[in-house]
């Protein structure tokens, strides 16, 4: 077993090959609980193994005799903060497993409840012996399970980052979400989206959250991280959920635990007829509410609990469409200053009937802050366009009768699968949100009077709409060519902000029209030349240059990174000091600076983490940083062998080809070893002939056989060669690795850090270079070649053929 600490990306790495073992033997939405199942059952046994190495130290000090320390230590009781683990569930006795073993886990995870009453209900859905589909896992697959868990210890001192277990968690439930589909949307809500939501309504320590469909309690993770973050108690906070799906419930309440919040009031039930938690004799109120609900269900009347939540009326029971009563629930739920974002289908905004009886009521009562339209395809289980609805009971004067409309639906990054709102898009809603900022196509302050006027119609692009400027197009021009310098003029702040000077492409044909160089032959040209130009280089150098002076700054804070636990206070600080220096550059607006700034957080953030945590630690070092730095040498040598093997597998490849009657279908790939023993047997066939010309030719192909004998001796040589290299290198990596001074630590690891925000600038810049040359390659297409010019190369075409035709004597 490893006893070093282990890293975020190890216990992910981990984590996911343990999910490999089953995978392919049955689906994620169904092996996710054995997973899930037998982490816990490692965690809990290891941290009962460390708090009962503590007791026993503590009962030997006392002068206990054995057998009074056997008895204690076999008490319940003695672990007040800790998990009892009966002996069953022992990690010793589970590694011993061979036969019944999914009966035995069973039984061990049944006696682990019982003995722990917060556990109750927990472990009961998870079942190792269970046929899911078809298959029932088999003994050897459990057995492989269970030592593959067995790797890496998990007490709280093998961490690098206090919360690494969680983070490791939620990582696990992304990857099972993905693998599950759209069955992924029933228990997780992706994380960019828990982040901004959690972002809009700021939980602060002293407050209760809810999230009245919790799925596995990612709401109540995000915020609670989020008042860490900024430098509160997380402990001084009080967490509430209510899920219906049972396995999802038992998922959240592991996620809380291996999180190290086992105080989370976490309740299985439906929260539309059933909600659990009461005060008073009626729902309890709360703070904060965040919620992903799922979306166009039917709910049921019957057996309804506190049918006077929905205030504003009932929806239909059929027809998919208990979205509305989800949002009523929450505000019903909402203490009188609270505030609360949810989820919501865009249909929930302008469908008629009783769903536009409940959303006047709502507008009517003053108190939506926000309605925020998404991307496409953000969430798992659903196509449906999504918007973020904001409650606020106790809006500021100045918004009073008013709603803040963001049509944020544009602005994204496309995924394989699934879209994601990128670091810098969470930043632009956030900063427009909290600032309510009014830009044209992005966002606006709606009077509710206008509202009022549009019947209670929320559709976002009604009051803020992003449909793109239809292209320009000059009739004249497209007739008779040359680029229109009106169109040009409306690029003009785009060209500028590059220091790009437009005479480097176009040149004047008359006072309204310019035209591309003459010099100028290909669109691809246009690339190149916008690449070279020496506005555009120095606007760069300058850029860096501005970093660089932000870098010294911010590099000596860093250095006091170890032990500060807030690091909020210089996130914010740095990205302020961040746009001070770009922005009078003119070339990133704010939302693109706070962009680079916040993906090299977000990049990072577990370094930072690690750092504050246990200080200079190498291991957030790269070998590849380490071979850089300390053996160039070996590098260089490795790469001449590469380049030379390279060059031989080419040299091989063109003999190889001389063997032409080769049919891959039949003899498979063409290898040397293949071709020389193809060649051996035509030889010898050919020898066995004794006719001249067969023996000539039998000459020809031993000699060709040589060539591919040579040249695979030098290719093994040469590998044998690289290999021995690649072997040294590691050794030598490691032990520089562990030899490090923490000053040699610090310095590479601040030089890492220096570098990823390079890179995030650098991106940012090529995408400004990418438009930029995206004007002048449209400007290309759209106007090089006229009507008159296509219709005189057509004519000259034309009459190519008929002149052809004539001397054919088709034509006279």
């Amino acid at each position: 077993m490893n006893s070093e600490k282990i890293t975020l990306r190890q216990l992910e790495t981990h984590l996911f090959k343990a999910a490999d073992i089953l995978r392919g033997k049955m689906d994620a939405s169904e092996y996710k609980e054995y997973i899930f199942g037998m982490l816990f059952l490692k965690r809990v046994s290891d941290v009962f193994e460390a708090k009962q190495e503590e007791l026993r130290k503590l009962y030997t000090s006392q002068e206990l005799n054995e057998k009074e320390i056997e008895e204690l230590l076999e008490d319940p009781n003695s672990y007040d903060d800790t998990f009892f683990v009966p002996k069953r569930a022992r990690w010793e006795n589970i590694l011993n497993l061979k036969e019944d073993v999914g009966n035995e886990l069973n039984k061990a995870l049944a006696e682990l409840e019982e003995a722990n009453p917060e556990l109750e209900g927990v472990l009961k859905h998870i079942d190792f012996n269970a046929v899911k589909g078809k298959i029932r896992l088999k003994d050897q697959q459990l057995v492989d399970l269970i030592h593959h868990f067995n790797k890496y210890r998990l007490r709280n001192e093998d961490f690098e980052f206090p919360d690494l277990l969680g983070a490791a968690y939620e990582y696990l439930l992304k990857e099972f979400a993905d693998s599950a589909g759209k069955k992924g949307g029933e228990f997780y809500t992706p994380s960019h989206v828990k982040t901004l939501m959690v972002r809009l309504v700021k939980p602060q320590e002293g407050m209760t959250i809810y999230d009245p469909t919790v799925g596995s309690g990612g709401f109540l993770i995000e915020s609670r991280q989020y008042v860490e973050a900024i430098g509160q108690d997380p402990r001084n906070l009080a967490l509430y959920g209510q899920e219906l799906n049972g396995v999802t419930w038992s998922i959240c309440k592991m996620n809380m635990i291996l999180h190290g919040i086992p105080d989370a009031h976490i309740e299985n039930e439906d929260t539309l007829t059933t909600p659990k938690f009461i005060e008073n004799g009626y729902i309890k109120k709360f703070d904060r509410i965040l919620a992903n609900p799922p979306f166009s269900q039917n709910y049921s009347r019957a057996n309804m609990e506190f049918p006077e939540r929905f205030k504003y009326g009932f929806t239909p029971e059929t027809g998919k469409k208990a979205d509305l009563m989800f949002l009523q629930h929450m505000i019903a739920s909402l203490k009188d200053d609270g505030i609360m974002a949810s989820v919501m289908p865009h249909g929930v905004l302008f469908r008629g009937g009783q769903e536009k009886v409940i959303r006047e009521g709502i507008v009517r009562d003053d108190i939506i802050e926000a309605i925020i339209g998404l991307p496409p395809k953000l969430f798992y289980n659903t196509g449906i366009p999504a918007c973020i609805i904001v409650i606020n009971k106790r809006k500021p004067q100045e918004l009073k009768n008013k709603i803040f409309f963001i049509n944020a639906d544009r602005e994204y990054g496309e995924g394989r699968n699934q879209n994601y709102l990128r670091p810098e898009d969470i930043e632009k809603i956030v900063t427009v949100f909290e600032r309510k900022l009014e830009i044209p196509k992005y966002s606006r302050l709606v009077d509710i009077k206008e509202i009022e006027e549009n019947d209670f119609n929320l559709n976002i692009r009604r009051y803020v709409d992003n449909s793109p400027e239809p292209e320009i197009e000059h009739v004249h021009y497209h007739l008779l060519g040359g680029v229109p310098k009106e169109e040009i003029e409306t690029y003009k702040t785009q060209i500028e902000k590059l220091d790009f000077t437009t005479n480097s492409l176009l040149v004047e044909k008359d006072g309204k029209t310019l035209e591309f160089r003459e010099d100028i032959k290909d669109k691809s040209d246009i690339k190149e030349i916008v690449e070279s130009h020496e506005g555009v280089k120095n606007k760069f150098s300058t850029h860096f240059q501005k970093l660089n002076e932000w870098w010294l700054e911010v590099r000596e804070e860093i250095k006091n990174f170890p032990g500060n636990n807030n690091l909020w206070k210089f996130r914010n600080k740095a990205l302020e000091d961040l746009k001070e220096k770009l922005l009078p550059l003119g070339v990133l607006d704010e939302f693109k600076i706070a962009g680079v700034f916040v993906n090299w957080w977000e990049e990072l953030q577990y370094d930072f983490k690690t750092v504050v945590s246990s200080g200079w630690s190498n291991r957030l070092i790269e070998d590849e940083r380490i071979a850089k730095k300390f053996f160039e040498k070996d590098l260089k040598d490795i790469e001449e062998l590469e380049s030379k093997i390279s060059e031989i597998e080419g040299e091989l490849n063109e003999i190889l080809e001389e063997v032409e009657d080769w049919d891959e279908e039949e003899q498979g790939q063409k290898t040397s070893s293949k071709v020389i023993n193809y060649l051996k047997d035509l030889v010898k066939d050919l020898r066995s002939s004794l006719q001249l010309h067969a023996i000539r030719e039998a000459e020809k192909w031993e000699e060709l056989i040589k060539k591919i004998e040579d040249k695979d001796k030098e290719l093994k040589k040469l590998n044998r060669e690289l290999r021995s290299i690649n072997e040294n290198l590691e050794d030598k990596i490691t032990q520089k690795k562990n030899s490090l001074t923490e000053e040699e630590a610090e310095e590479l690891i601040l030089e890492k850090f220096n570098e990823t925000i390079k890179q995030h600038l650098e991106k940012y810049l090529n995408t400004e270079k990418k438009e930029l040359t995206k004007i002048f390659e449209n400007l290309w297409d759209k106007y090089k070649i006229s009507l008159k010019q296509l219709r005189e190369e057509r004519d000259e075409e034309v009459k190519k053929l008929d002149e052809f035709l004539e001397k054919l004597g088709y034509v006279k």
